[in-house]
């Protein structure tokens, strides 16, 4: 029986892979442009990093995990998302001695969903992190970070709904309002709500239970209920949203989908995308460091979903840039030939050229074909009389243009 690749993963082949290529080329010229360093953290950590910065609540730590054993009976998980991964390195390794420090990251996470368009098992983000600062004006730079990146994949007609989530001062109040509303129409919930009523009533927000949304949209919010300090912190990331021109949309029925986020909260959307316009979320997740042991670190972050992000450049004719192909294609008339066809094509890449040659004796004809294929710029073809004569028959593919061309100036040649 052949073997397969699991069910919620998938083989990212050749003829696409340049896309995912491109998208991360953006994604590390962003990320630097507003001036993120990249770290590289572990595809598996300790289970308890995930549960205790996550929440036992969350679909994602009850449900979704791939937790595992190792030899010495130690709860591993493969990393089901990248923030909590990030605190904890920089914890771990003091980053925080800098006081200011941002980061990001780009690679793959592990959640065992229910496979679907778009939605994978193994998934991949780019994700943003600003750790060490409370000012509301870095919450905006994660906003404009993250339109500036999908504008740079030609994905437009962006704005960002915000919602704050407030703190620990004032969301008991809103807690106990929230309860006292869910719970008068308890019978009308799913059964993951209602269990998620008694354990975190916030998750009842965000749940995609048709009827649970309606129940839900008739309920408090969190807007009316923060305090003052949180009040002059939302009304500064406004400003600052606005001072970058960025167009956005209170909407306080944004909570995302873990526990750690305190204070902003925002999803990037777009009107191209229809319903699900969503193409990405974030916030401020202030307490998350001391939740996993260590020193309370302000800081706020944004995950963006490769996939969905190159879906969604696809269905729009977004351009992926040039497709990486060879400037030369090498086309040998005769096998006496190899060794100025091996030593061209070594020449040719020791100066950084990209080239390709037939090594299965082909036809003029056939060899031709493959360099048109290739999409290469420039066709070499070398016979005898090339060889004796120390000149190399250059062939520009666009316009068949055609001279010979000394093998010594070759390189200048296909430089200029």
């Amino acid at each position: 029986m052949q073997i397969s690749a699991p069910r919620g993963t998938a083989d990212i082949l050749p003829d696409i892979s340049y896309k995912w290529s491109y998208v991360e080329e953006v994604a590390r010229k962003i990320a630097t442009t507003f001036c993120y360093d990249e770290i590289r953290t572990p595809i598996f950590e300790h289970t308890e990093l995930f549960i205790r910065g996550i929440g036992t609540s969350t679909d994602i730590v009850r449900k979704e995990m791939y937790v595992f054993a190792d030899k010495k009976d130690r709860s591993l998980t493969l990393r089901p998302e990248g923030t909590a991964t990030v605190m904890r390195a920089v914890l771990q390794h003091k980053l925080y001695a800098k006081n200011f420090n941002r980061l990001f990251y780009i690679g793959p996470f592990f959640r065992y969903e229910r496979p679907q368009a778009g939605r994978f098992r193994q998934f991949h983000q780019f994700g943003l992190e600003a750790l060490g600062l409370s000012n509301p004006a870095i919450d905006a730079e994660i906003m404009h970070s993250t339109c500036s990146f999908f504008n740079a994949l030609g994905i437009d007609n962006l704005s960002i709904g915000l919602n704050s989530l407030g703190c620990i001062e004032c969301r008991p109040d809103y807690r106990k309002s929230l309860i006292d509303f869910l719970s008068a129409k308890k019978d009308e919930l799913c059964e993951d709500c209602r269990e998620r009523l008694a354990v975190n009533p916030l998750r009842v927000l965000d749940c995609k239970n048709k009827q649970c949304k309606e129940v839900v949209a008739q309920s408090p919010i969190m807007l009316d209920f923060l305090c003052s300090g949180c009040n002059e912190h939302f009304s500064r990331v406004q400003h600052y949203i606005s001072t970058f021109s960025l167009p956005f949309k209170i909407n306080p029925r944004i909570v995302r989908g873990l526990d750690y986020y305190t204070g902003t909260v925002f999803e990037v959307v777009s009107d191209l995308l229809g319903a699900q316009d969503a193409l990405c979320g974030g916030g401020r997740y202030d307490l998350l460091a001391e939740e996993i042991g260590g020193k309370i670190i302000p800081a706020v972050g944004v995950a963006m979903g490769l996939e969905r992000t190159i879906n969604i450049m696809d269905k729009y004719n977004c351009s992926f840039g040039k497709k990486r192909t060879p400037k030369v294609y090498i086309i040998s008339l005769d096998d006496s030939c190899d060794d100025m066809v091996a030593s061209l094509l070594c020449r040719l890449r020791d100066n950084s050229i990209a080239a390709d040659r037939d090594y299965s004796s082909r036809s003029l004809k056939a060899q031709m074909k493959e360099a048109s294929l290739s999409e290469a710029e420039y066709a070499f073809i070398i016979g005898q009389d090339e060889v004796s004569s120390g000149m190399v028959k250059v062939k520009r593919m666009s316009d068949s243009y055609q001279e010979d061309v000394n093998i010594e100036s070759v390189i200048d040649f296909i430089s200029r």
